[in-house]
């Protein structure tokens, strides 16, 4: 642009562009630590490690026989170890839900699916 056409305004402005520059703005730490738990998988396993222990609390002494699986759009997968204690589990399976989600933050869980798997 040719400064020599320019009002004094506009002079002011024009050299006022020039003279500024972006300053990026210093990113958050929350943020940060966000994506930083993502890349790494932490967050999965913090979470997995969370239900484990929510799991053996809320299970009481079937928890011995079971394993708490993942929670995929509100379902809970547990894999028993035999099919007297998935009966029982079906049996207990409302109590067993309420308790979980009163104990689990941020995750919701609507139904339970339970397997016979000898682990």
């Amino acid at each position: 642009m040719v400064t020599g056409n320019l009002t004094p305004d506009e002079q002011r402005f024009e050299d006022l562009r020039k003279r500024q520059r972006f300053v990026p703005l210093t990113p958050r730490i929350d943020n940060i630590l966000s994506r930083l738990m993502t890349k790494t998988g932490y967050s999965r396993v913090q979470s997995a490690n969370v239900l484990d222990k929510v799991w053996g609390e809320v299970a009481g002494p079937l928890a011995a026989v079971t394993k708490a699986g993942n929670i995929r759009r509100g379902v809970l997968d547990v894999i028993c170890k035999n099919s007297a204690v998935m009966q029982e589990l079906t049996f207990q399976k409302q109590m067993v839900i309420q308790q979980l989600n009163q104990r689990l933050d941020g995750q919701t869980i609507k139904k339970i699916k339970l397997r016979v798997v000898d682990f």
